[in-house]
């Protein structure tokens, strides 16, 4: 049985505990750090249109609707057989939930993305519960081709990390060295990438790329996020360009040592605000404990794509929910320091049954490129 199979085995199966005729999975084509696809997750192929979902019946027939009609040949890279194109998204989605016999309760996963007027719709016909939590618990259990992604995103986010310290130099725009970095990593395959940057002497934050041109003795800092089939990896890292006063050295050791303390506590079962504390621990205890907060700094890590522990959220010392095996999670004890200003610093690791494994080849360091 393939992997696509066993998918929706699973979810067939879910929907019996449940007690469901059926599952409707919505999407409104996005699909980003703030909020993972779950059908592009289901279908294995990411819709365009802004009007999507699947209808999958307890038998286990499974219909793929797409808006605009067109978009149905390129959706036909999924392994779900029956992909139809429309241009009028609610009326076919009725017409498919009748012509299937659905008139009891049906799960509805994505349904913070979906449209009023679709809601409305579909709700005169069946009794629609909230059912995200299916293909949470699906996810959770990564398949060895999603595994695969992972990796291949690390890679793709090495090889963008190459180009930005290749590119750095006097003169460069911050928004021609973040267009090298994005031609770079979609020459690898990188279906979607988000990158935020900052430049100078003292940077306060990292934001998008702007026309600054880099000087000799900048910081330049920068959060790089390729994203391939839906996994996302992040690297947070920040280059000197000349020789940088001691001081940089030695801050940055510490973000090091906090790094490594909280990397060291996170395994299956642990709270992750344990990760936060860590990390908030050996900064404060270097004097800096009032900037580990608002308003200087908010999450200290999140996690990545659908079965992750908060994508698109935070994760801070309140943070109560549990790190389970296979999750892919950021942790980046990016910082604030009034001697050197905004400094980034952070990775993305996978949940093992016994710690993590870091996934980044290229090393978490301060990088100095001579010029």
């Amino acid at each position: 049985m393939g992997e696509k199979n066993r998918k929706l085995e699973k979810v067939l199966d879910l929907i019996g505990q449940k007690g469901f005729d059926g599952l409707v999975i919505y999407s409104s084509g996005t699909c980003s750090i703030l909020g993972p696809s779950y059908l592009h997750y289901f279908a294995e192929a990411r819709p365009l249109g802004r009007r999507n979902g699947a209808v999958v019946t307890r038998h286990g027939k499974v219909t793929l609707l797409v808006e605009p009609a067109w978009d149905a040949g390129r959706m036909a890279a999924s392994w779900v057989e029956d992909v139809q194109g429309t241009s009028s998204f609610p009326d076919e989605l009725v017409r498919v939930l009748d012509e299937e016999g659905l008139t009891g309760t049906v799960g509805l996963v994505g349904g913070r993305e979906m449209a009023e007027e679709v809601y409305e719709k579909i709700a005169e016909k069946v009794t629609l519960e909230p059912a995200d939590g299916i293909i949470e618990s699906l996810a959770r259990e990564k398949t060895p081709l999603e595994m695969e992604h992972v990796y291949r995103a690390s890679r793709i986010a090495d090889i963008g990390f190459e180009a930005f310290l290749r590119e750095a130099r006097p003169g460069m725009k911050e928004t021609e060295i973040v267009a090298e970095m994005e031609y770079a990593m979609r020459a690898e395959g990188a279906d979607d990438i988000f990158i935020l940057i900052s430049s100078g002497p003292h940077n306060y934050e990292m934001h998008e790329p702007t026309d600054r041109r880099l000087r000799q003795g900048d910081i330049i800092i920068g959060e790089i996020t390729p994203v391939c089939e839906g996994q996302f990896i992040q690297l947070c890292r920040t280059v000197a360009l000349g020789l940088p006063a001691p001081v940089l050295f030695e801050k940055y050791r510490m973000l090091l040592h906090a790094l490594d303390e909280s990397l060291s506590v996170i395994r299956p079962g642990v709270e992750s605000s344990a990760m936060s504390r860590a990390m908030n621990r050996v900064i404060s205890e270097a004097g800096y404990g009032k900037y580990c907060y608002p308003p200087y700094m908010r999450a200290r890590g999140h996690g990545f794509g659908v079965g992750s522990i908060a994508p698109g959220g935070v994760i801070d010392d309140e943070t109560k929910t549990p790190f389970e095996r296979l999750q892919v999670v950021v942790v980046h004890p990016n910082q604030y320091i009034p001697e050197t200003g905004y400094l980034a610093c952070g990775e993305t690791v996978l949940v093992s049954s016994n710690g993590i494994e870091r996934l980044a080849a290229t090393e978490t360091k301060l990088y100095v490129k001579e010029v």
